[in-house]
């Protein structure tokens, strides 16, 4: 049996419906905009009333701002409700959960982009994966291919590592931890890549352009995927040119979060990011909550269309962006969004060499998000680390558990430098934006 015809048997046992959503997808590439959008209207119309209805949160909430159903007669009603923010996720999570759909529930914590790490919930029955699906066929990838990752990965137990491997047979995952990147680790990650030959080089930003840095700085020729897949951070002109001098391929920039992880990508044409219209509604809007007009850059809210366990309707996860407002040159109909403006995580250098990401560095309190209600990582010139965090629990089990992720890290750092944890009242901003992870030079 080919590998084609396995993957799609695990489907029918594993996510089942996945593989004829992923069919429709694929049709809705095509399809003329005005359609996608009426069809988004409905599910916002489903959702909103499921909403309303069902979870206790949004009950409340749209309660308090005098919003019934049957203010969705109106124009514009969508628009006129209010923005759910981090603050609201942090004090409400329960309640945002909808308790006759609890057991479907899943649980993430953000990366702590923002400075203040927040548990969230997901529907764990919306089969996502359609959409890498949707993405790797833009550029010739198929389900099935195998794929190499420079990403962070977890400890896990031996059955964990089985289970993880059951899962994704008969495709081959490879990967490199890209939160401790060194000379030894690049080196043995790419005999082993140019051995495997992968259809997919996937990671976060500041890691996969390490990783193409040390490619170039040797002179090494390795193997070229059918695309480099980056995401978590903004991509920026330089490192899409280095990242191609490096791999000798197309480079893919992909926008999603923790909260709601397919939002938008690009495809071979690079001339914006594809919105998933069918599983995300994107607004941008200005200081005001209006609308912006297309082209100009506004703060971003986003809907997730097809949670319903956990439902986030305009929420403001912190980033800015703008429509494009044009046709891409691929011909999809899917509506394109500019490269989103976020946030950029530097990475730190050890005296060792060792380099530690910074999207690593942002997921200290992924653990343990109740801890601190923010943070901000420093490395000082002399090397060593601050952490300061402003405490969301004054307790000695609190001081315990955060001096647990203090010695944690200092054993990931070999015990190189000193590494400080500082509690402060308040995080000080940098011209009204607060930087997160920060390198003093």
């Amino acid at each position: 049996m080919s590998r084609s015809m396995l993957f799609r048997a695990k489907c029918v046992l594993a996510m089942p419906g996945a593989w004829k959503r992923f069919g429709v997808l694929v049709g809705n590439e095509r399809r003329p905009p005005e359609a996608l959008l009426r069809e988004q209207e409905a599910a916002k119309r489903r959702l909103v009333t499921a909403a309303v209805t069902q979870v206790p949160f949004y009950k409340k909430f749209y309660g308090e701002a005098g919003f019934g159903l049957g203010d969705m007669g109106q124009e514009g009603w969508f628009e006129k409700l209010p923005i759910v923010t981090k603050a609201e996720i942090r004090e409400h999570f329960e309640e945002m959960t909808n308790p006759a759909l609890r057991r479907f529930r899943r649980v993430s914590t953000t990366g702590g982009s923002t400075g203040t790490p927040t548990k969230t919930g997901y529907d764990g029955r919306v089969p996502e994966a359609i959409y890498s699906w949707r993405l790797q066929s833009w550029f010739g990838i198929r389900p099935w291919d195998d794929h190499a990752y420079v990403w962070r990965v977890p400890v896990a137990s031996r059955l964990a590592r089985l289970k993880n491997a059951a899962m994704w047979w008969p495709t081959r995952h490879l990967k490199l931890d890209a939160s401790f990147m060194d000379e030894r680790s690049m080196g043995a990650f790419l005999a082993r890549y140019d051995q495997a030959r992968p259809a997919l080089l996937q990671g976060y930003v500041g890691a996969v352009t390490q990783l193409a840095q040390f490619v170039l700085d040797r002179g090494l020729e390795v193997w070229a995927p059918r695309c480099v897949w980056v995401t978590s951070a903004p991509l920026s002109p330089v490192q899409r040119a280095l990242l191609k001098r490096a791999f000798r391929a197309p480079v893919c920039d992909q926008y999603g979060s923790c909260e709601i992880r397919w939002v938008a990508q690009q495809c071979p044409e690079e001339d914006g990011l594809h919105v998933n219209v069918e599983h995300v509604a994107i607004e941008f809007v200005d200081g005001d909550n209006r609308p912006v007009p297309v082209g100009e850059y506004g703060r971003a809210l986003l809907t997730n269309l097809e949670d319903f366990v956990f439902p986030l309707i305009r929420y403001e996860n912190g980033d800015r962006g703008r429509w494009l407002g044009k046709p891409c040159a691929c011909g999809r109909s899917l509506p394109l969004i500019d490269s989103i403006k976020g946030r950029e995580s530097e990475s730190f250098v050890l005296p060792s060499g060792l380099v530690v990401n910074g999207e690593f560095l942002t997921t200290l309190f992924d653990n343990d998000p109740d801890l601190v209600r923010g943070f901000r990582v420093t490395q000082h010139r002399d090397a060593s680390i601050t952490v300061a965090y402003v405490p969301a629990q004054e307790s000695e089990d609190a001081r315990r558990r955060v001096d647990e992720i203090r010695a944690r890290l200092s054993r990931q750092l070999n015990d190189e430098v000193p590494v400080v944890f500082e509690p402060v009242a308040e995080l000080p901003h940098d011209r009204g934006k607060l930087r997160f992870v920060v390198r003093e030079r």
